[in-house]
């Protein structure tokens, strides 16, 4: 008796080349570090350490751009730090490079990283921090009641 194969999926085109792999697996490398702890505290702690400074006017003080630049450069610095040390021989100016010459640039990701490298996120994470902490929730964890769903 013959036997039936098995569909298989056709594919036409694949666009899966050594760069494009090395390029994925970096992306992942940056989805870890920025969903880790060590990145959000490193985040938090820079947040609550300048937000007294920061006031909710249309008018921003020059002094805020300088805490905004030491801030990209402590992100950029902790992604790249982690990024050489999952990736044997990484190098930023060539990942940037890959970065700006592939369509890899959508998804949720990068849109996160883009909000660490803008000005009003920044400000706007500033206020949000700066209000908690009048409010009296110094994390995430004071904003939160747990309640029993048992009487």
């Amino acid at each position: 008796m013959a036997r039936v194969p098995e569909e298989m999926e056709e594919v036409l085109a694949s666009d899966k080349t050594q760069d494009t792999l090395q390029l994925d697996s970096l992306v992942g490398h940056i989805e870890d570090i920025i969903l880790s702890n060590e990145f959000s505290t490193l985040r938090e702690n820079f947040l609550k350490k300048h937000c007294h400074l920061f006031d909710d006017n249309d008018e921003n003080k020059l002094e805020y751009m300088d805490i905004f630049k030491q801030y990209t450069n402590l992100i950029e610095g902790h992604i790249e730090k982690e990024l050489s040390s999952r990736a044997s021989g990484f190098q930023m100016s060539l990942f940037l490079q890959e970065l700006t010459s592939s369509c890899a640039l959508d998804g949720e990701v990068f849109d996160l990283l883009m909000t660490f490298t803008d000005f009003l996120s920044f400000k706007t994470a500033m206020l949000e921090i700066k209000q908690s902490r009048e409010d009296g929730a110094d994390t995430l964890e004071d904003l939160l009641q747990i309640t029993s769903l048992k009487s």
